[in-house]
């Protein structure tokens, strides 16, 4: 039908790949950052896909967060960097189940910042994500069929 609008992709990229242990109330970044322009094709929404594990289950329904460093907002400076004090800009959160196997997890993000660095919180699971966790970005955004 004409006059419709679709949903369209861009190329999934791999924003971390082989992640370190996070502690419970702990704070990580990514390994890689994020230009909507260079990596996205100019979307500015996105899905998140993050695959982690716990070796013990962790709390039902309590999660992991996702925060944004904005990075030269301004054209010079960059935002602060997340603390587990203070989060920074939040992106969502990914809600975990209290099974210890493979979670793969789906965040839908949208008015990403143009460049930015993101940063996984351990918001209170009771227990640490392992080692070998990873997060992917895919650029998502809308056209007229």
């Amino acid at each position: 039908m004409s006059g419709e609008t679709i949903v369209v992709w861009g190329q999934m990229k791999a924003l971390e790949t082989a992640g370190a242990q996070i502690a419970n109330n702990s704070l990580v970044k990514a390994t890689t950052g994020y230009d909507q322009a260079a990596d996205g094709l100019g979307y500015p929404d996105a899905q998140f896909v993050l695959n982690v594990t716990f070796s013990a289950a962790p709390t039902e329904n309590t999660t992991l967060s996702l925060y944004a460093r904005e990075l030269l907002p301004d054209g010079v400076n960059n935002t602060d960097e997340p603390e587990t004090t203070r989060a920074g800009r939040p992106i969502g959160s990914f809600i975990v189940n209290n099974v210890t196997s493979k979670q793969t997890l789906t965040l839908n993000a949208y008015d990403l910042p143009p460049k930015a660095d993101y940063y996984l919180h351990n918001n209170g699971t009771g227990q640490a994500v392992a080692a070998g966790w990873d997060l992917k970005i895919k650029p998502r955004s809308y056209k007229a069929a």
